[in-house]
């Protein structure tokens, strides 16, 4: 094989495997339960599809290659911070990578690409309290207790202000996923 068709591979391979972008950032989030790190193990292993595309054996799958390069990124992030993100449970880890073997496929990826995209526009259109308050529960698990402190506001505001959010964003992207056939 040529240099030019090496690199024709390299190119196709890695675009096959951004296809699956979204469904690898999923799989890591599960494991990781941190967006920011999915995101970092997912391009991680994307590093290795292109580093290591040679190894890659044709007529095999190539998402379960990504998904096991993106479950090694993950230990190694896992084992790097020393501490327990999710993933706790062997058996656990398993059913879900089970459950997304069964599952995952182009179409899914798709949907599950679209419903981002879907969500983020969604979020923009939140106020930036809301969305600090929102990723203060659910990206940085802050008690609704301690965003009251931060936002010298009482607990139950702090619920009421992220089910009003929560309710924004569904209402939203159920309107938005009217218009788009996911």
């Amino acid at each position: 094989m040529n240099e030019h068709e090496t690199n024709e591979r390299r190119d196709r391979l890695l675009k096959e495997a951004f296809g699956y972008r979204e469904a690898l950032l999923t799989q890591a989030f599960g494991m990781l339960r941190d967006w920011a790190a999915a995101e970092d193990a997912v391009q991680d292993a994307f590093l290795v599809v292109v580093n290591k595309y040679e190894t890659f054996r044709e007529g095999t799958s190539l998402l379960n290659w990504a998904r096991q390069i993106v479950r090694n990124k993950c230990h190694e992030t896992i084992r790097a911070r020393q501490r327990e993100f999710a993933v706790e449970d062997e058996a656990l880890e398993h059913a879900v990578s089970d459950a997304l073997e069964e599952q995952l496929t182009e179409r899914v990826a798709e949907a599950l690409a679209a419903r981002r995209q879907i969500l983020e526009a969604c979020m923009a259109k939140l106020g930036r309290p809301a969305v600090a308050m929102l990723a203060g529960f659910y990206v940085e698990m802050k008690s609704c207790e301690s965003l009251g402190k931060a936002y010298r506001r009482s607990a139950n505001a702090v619920r009421l202000a992220l089910s009003r959010a929560r309710r924004t964003l569904k209402d939203c992207a159920e309107r938005k996923a009217g218009m788009v056939s996911v």
